[in-house]
């Protein structure tokens, strides 16, 4: 007499609550691997940060003081087809741009046109003088019949790694018109912000390269004497300048350049200047195109002027945390920083 084996499955109740248990071990481990990811994005983040504020040591050790935090020039003149009154004066080329040589991209420095970073120079807004220009009808973009008449150089696409916070994905986002663009211009003069911004379209705007880092003008720039940063137009700042010791002043922080979600502004490398802190450290909410801010949990970071990076909490909005901001920001205050007043 033969055996005859039986093969036994799985019952359908059984597959069930083995299919149920399989859904709660995912969802207890996304979040873990949510928050190892955005600890890994942080880390780099931090080491960007790193990167940039030692470059702009090593730019002071070859020309004797930090590059401008936004360059204008009143010889610029603008030869390309941009309406009169359109765009005033240029270069306008950013603090980032100067630091290309020390972060390893000298390639993409060396494309650009050296009269880009000259003090005195004749050329025109980087973003509007080099052909082919945006001269069409319509772009099937508002403002309805409105080209954008940029021409810049393609170079200025080139994504930088270096100079993006891999939490934020400035690179990739699709930023709506007409409320928002892609800003090629952002520096403090005096007590005022400059911006200029082009529309979001195709060839025209849309590919520039993204940028989440800018240099620290302090309060206002030099509109407040007391709490002016290294970084402003036209500035040049030398490290022995910076009184309040290199260790106790901001070089470098995030930022969106604009809303949190949804998102109306983002930033490009090449016009990345100086950004004030007159109005605080807000939470994600209250994030604007003229605050510091990141898309981490809690923190905005900053680059020091001595190469260190340290996490300020959000909401530093008013009360000493607000003050202690302000004075972190000032290259010469002369104030005393609490820094348990920023990260506790």
């Amino acid at each position: 007499m033969r055996n005859r084996l039986r093969r036994r499955g799985f019952t359908l109740i059984e597959l069930l609550v083995v299919i149920a248990i399989i859904a709660i071990l995912i969802g207890l481990l996304l979040p873990a691997v949510q928050k190892v990811r955005e600890a890994a994005a942080r880390m780099t983040c931090a080491n960007n940060l790193k990167q940039v504020s030692l470059a702009a040591h090593n730019y002071e050790s070859s020309y004797g003081m930090l590059p401008p935090g936004g360059l204008v020039s009143p010889n610029s003149v603008n030869s390309g087809v941009a309406p009169a009154g359109w765009v005033q004066g240029g270069p306008y080329t950013g603090l980032l741009a100067f630091l290309l040589p020390y972060v390893e991209q000298e390639n993409i420095y060396r494309q650009l046109d050296p009269r880009y970073f000259r003090f005195d120079t004749t050329i025109g807004a980087w973003a509007y003088n080099t052909g082919p220009y945006d001269t069409q009808v319509s772009n099937g973009y508002p403002p309805a019949g409105g080209p954008n008449y940029t021409g810049y150089p393609r170079v200025c696409d080139s994504r930088i790694k270096t100079y993006v916070c891999p939490s934020d994905s400035a690179q990739d986002q699709n930023i709506p018109a007409p409320t928002g663009g892609v800003i090629d211009a952002y520096f403090v003069v005096g007590t005022t912000i400059w911006i200029d911004y082009v529309w979001d379209w195709p060839n025209f705007g849309h590919e520039l390269g993204a940028a989440n880092y800018i240099g620290n003008a302090g309060r206002i720039g030099l509109g407040d004497p007391t709490y002016t940063g290294p970084y402003y137009q036209n500035s040049r700042t030398r490290m022995t300048d910076i009184t309040d010791g290199t260790s106790n002043t901001i070089a470098f922080g995030e930022t969106l350049a604009g809303t949190f979600t949804p998102r109306n502004f983002r930033l490009s490398w090449m016009g990345s200047g100086s950004m004030p802190t007159a109005w605080g450290l807000p939470n994600d909410a209250d994030a604007r195109w003229y605050t510091f801010s990141s898309r981490h949990t809690g923190i905005v970071q900053f680059g020091f002027c001595d190469g260190s990076v340290r996490a300020v909490r959000k909401g530093a909005t008013s009360g000493t945390t607000f003050n202690a901001f302000i004075y972190v920001s000032g290259a010469r205050d002369g104030q005393i920083v609490d820094f348990q007043q920023l990260t506790n």
